[in-house]
């Protein structure tokens, strides 16, 4: 789960109300992007938009509008990571996991730029920002 933990400009992200894709459910802090007006879930490799917030069963809906915060690059993020992220991946960017809520230790196609990192193996948790 992605949980922001501060902004670099100290400003907070107001909640913004949009439907999901068809078909499709979320998770509190799932990263997501928005598709031809509709939320989706974020791919490894695409930069999110938003993430997910407050969200139960009922709101995890294409009828419901899902409450989100839009990602700015100076949101500082917490997550966890699938694979050891080392100390030496700090300052490098890794991809998203599949389930849209964690990091891997793949530098390759990065988004997630790792600020620090506890190294723990799979489950560890890692700090970041999401970069262009």
């Amino acid at each position: 789960m992605f949980q922001r933990v501060s902004s670099l400009g100290g400003d907070v992200q107001p909640f913004e109300w949009y439907l999901l894709t068809d078909g499709e459910g979320a998770t509190r802090g799932e990263a997501l992007v928005q598709t031809n007006g509709r939320l989706t879930k974020c791919g490894a490799t695409a930069t999110p938009e938003f993430i997910a917030e407050r969200t139960q069963a009922a709101e995890a809906t294409s009828v419901t509008p899902l409450p989100v915060t839009r990602i700015t690059e100076g949101d500082d993020f917490t997550t966890t990571s699938t694979a050891t992220v080392a100390s030496s991946l700090v300052g490098s960017k890794v991809t998203l996991g599949a389930d849209g809520l964690t990091v891997t230790a793949t530098t390759t196609s990065g988004v997630f730029e790792v600020s620090s990192t506890d190294g723990v193996t799979g489950g560890g948790v890692v700090h970041g920002y999401f970069r262009r």
